[in-house]
Parts: structure tokens; C-alpha cells; sequence
């Protein structure tokens, strides 16, 4: 996961190499704000403060191709598109595994997320019907094993996601009980916050936008994100990273989000203020899942005129948290 993070981040920083950064750590405190971080693998959604669940963020950077990787011994000669499937489901599945961890790198065969079927077509270039058939060919080799779960919502029962277990190496793909009770989605809150699959599959029939590697990543981790359609300049997921980057590297990663949620909120008088929220988020004073929730919240009311002065809200509402 670090190195497609690291190649993806060092074209967005090539590119900004040329424009003028001023966002640089406010010294003293200033524009910083005071609101406060061989086994299967499974990877469940964990709570964030301060809400149960995360909501979605708007994201919308071009597709990142998948990193073609050899699939060893794992893939028993199955067929093109079948192999690509598999390929990418690996992918997904090593970049949810902790980074750093090689003994867990190294023993874990099986790793169990769950990923919307319709959004790997969609990444894929593909129909949904292609994607199940490709599936099925590789539950007979058991290279996966996949169950579509059902959460009951306002007295109905209805699908949350696909839940897919990944061969990493030579074995047979199984899910275990404790697969299926883990709390992998709350999907009566992901209904009530707009962040559905069915966001992705609009986008791409309105303006062709598909989910990235990275997207596909953070909603096997939990993390639901969702198309931006009004700028698909910056991905705003990029906030989630920014404990991550090297130091000299933030002030460019600051600028580019500020100057974008200024733009996208009408707010260009607040650029240095959203400038101090990344800040935060870079040192660990605010969790990033939740300026992600809070943003997504304030921009969809403010897109939708629920909100007029997301500013002073933003301001109100980490001064509540804190």
C-alpha cells in the first residue's frame, strides 16, 4: 500500500512543483484550531469519534491502474479476465494488511474486506454481470469465496456488500463464521448520509467517473467514500493520508485541499483557515475521519442550500467536539 501511495503522491507533488505554496505551519498556534488518534486477515470497519460509523467523503481523482503483480502459484492459470479479477481482488486485500508487519505479510493466506460488486466493474471497465461471472470461475478454483450479506433496514432485509475471501497464497479460500459476524457495515446510517454504491454507478453514467484503486482500498477498510461530480480535480480522501506524508511534502499537499475546499464552499477568505484544519489533522490534533465526515456533512448542505455559512458551522461544531 505504501509504495501505490507513494507513486501516486509523487505525481500529485510533480505536478504542484510549479505553483506557489504559502500554506506552511502556522507558527504559535496561529490559524490552528483547538478541537481534538498462514491465517486469515480480516480488516472490519472500526468506530470513529465521534460517531459510530464514518460517513463519505467526496472523492474524485482520475483511475489509478491496478499494480500488476505476479499472482505466483495462487493463480492456477485461469483465464484473462477471470485473472485480472483475482489480480485486483489481491491488491485490495494486501493494502489492507497493517504496513510494516512482514511476519503478518508473510503468513497470512486468506484476507477477508468487503467491496460493493459493482464497483469493481466499474474500475474494471466492465459490466456487473461480468464481474459475477469472472467470480464464479474463481470460486471453482477456490482462489475466492464470496457471500452477499443482508441487513435488515425499516423491517426489510436488504444487501449490504460482498463479502470476498482472497487467497494471498497456495490454499483453498473459506469463510468462517466469525467472518460473517463481524460488524462490517451499519447500512440504515450509509442510507441516511447518501453514501451508497449505487453514488459511483450515477457518476460514471453522468460524467464517467470511476472508483480508484485507492477508493476501492478505503471501502474495504471501512472508509466510505463517494464521487465528487462537481470538481474531480482533488480527491478529498487525501485527507486520510496526510499523517502519513513526509513533512516536506505537506505544505503542497495542505495548499492543493485548502484551495479547493475554498473554492468549493464559495470561501476563498478561508482558505488559510481550512490551511490550519489539515494542519490539525497532520499532527494528529483532529482525527481525520472525522474532518472527513464533518466536510462531507457541510458540503453536501451547502451544495443542496441547507447551508449558507459552512464556515462559521465548521467552526461551531469542532468547538462542540472539542
Amino acid at each position: 500500500m505504501k509504495k501505490d501511495k507513494t507513486s501516486f503522491l509523487h505525481e500529485l507533488f510533480k505536478a504542484l512543483e510549479a505553483e506557489d505554496h504559502d500554506t506552511n505551519p502556522p507558527p504559535g498556534g496561529e490559524a490552528e484550531n483547538s478541537a481534538l488518534k498462514g491465517f486469515t486477515y480480516i480488516n472490519p470497519p472500526k468506530g470513529w469519534f465521534p460517531q459510530e460509523t464514518p460517513k463519505g467523503t467526496f472523492v474524485g481523482a482520475p483511475t489509478l491502474p491496478s499494480t500488476k503483480r505476479p499472482v505466483e502459484e495462487v493463480c492456477k492459470l485461469v483465464q484473462d479476465g477471470p485473472q485480472r479479477l483475482l489480480e485486483l481482488l489481491q491488491e485490495i486485500g494486501r493494502s489492507t494488511l497493517p504496513f510494516g508487519n512482514r511476519e503478518l505479510r508473510r503468513k497470512v493466506g486468506t484476507v477477508v474486506f468487503m467491496v460493493p460488486l459493482e464497483m469493481l466493474a466499474l474500475h474494471l471497465g466492465v459490466s456487473r454481470q461480468t464481474v459475477h461471472s469472472w467470480k464464479k470461475k474463481l470460486e471453482e478454483e477456490e482462489l475466492i469465496a464470496t457471500e452477499v450479506l443482508h441487513e435488515k433496514v425499516n423491517g426489510e432485509y436488504r444487501a449490504i456488500g460482498t463479502l470476498w475471501a482472497v487467497r494471498l497464497r497456495p490454499g483453498k479460500a473459506r469463510l468462517t463464521l466469525d467472518d460473517y459476524l463481524q460488524p462490517w457495515r451499519n447500512l440504515a446510517l450509509d442510507i441516511s448520509n447518501g453514501v451508497l454504491s449505487y453514488t459511483w454507478v450515477k457518476a460514471y453514467e453522468e460524467k464517467g467517473i470511476r472508483p480508484s484503486l485507492d477508493t476501492l482500498v478505503l471501502w474495504a477498510t471501512g472508509k466510505r467514500v463517494v464521487p465528487n461530480t462537481k470538481s474531480v480535480a482533488v480527491d478529498l480522501g487525501l485527507i486520510l493520508i496526510l499523517p502519513e506524508v513526509e513533512d516536506s511534502k505537506r505544505p503542497m499537499l495542505i495548499t492543493l485541499l485548502s484551495t479547493y475546499l475554498a473554492n468549493l464552499l464559495d470561501d476563498h477568505k478561508s482558505r488559510r483557515f481550512f490551511a490550519g484544519l489539515m494542519w490539525s489533522v497532520a499532527r494528529g490534533q483532529i482525527p481525520a475521519q472525522y474532518l472527513f465526515s464533518l466536510l462531507v456533512r457541510v458540503i453536501r448542505d451547502y451544495t443542496e442550500g441547507f447551508l449558507t455559512k459552512p464556515g462559521a458551522y465548521l467552526v461551531k461544531t469542532l468547538k462542540e467536539a472539542s
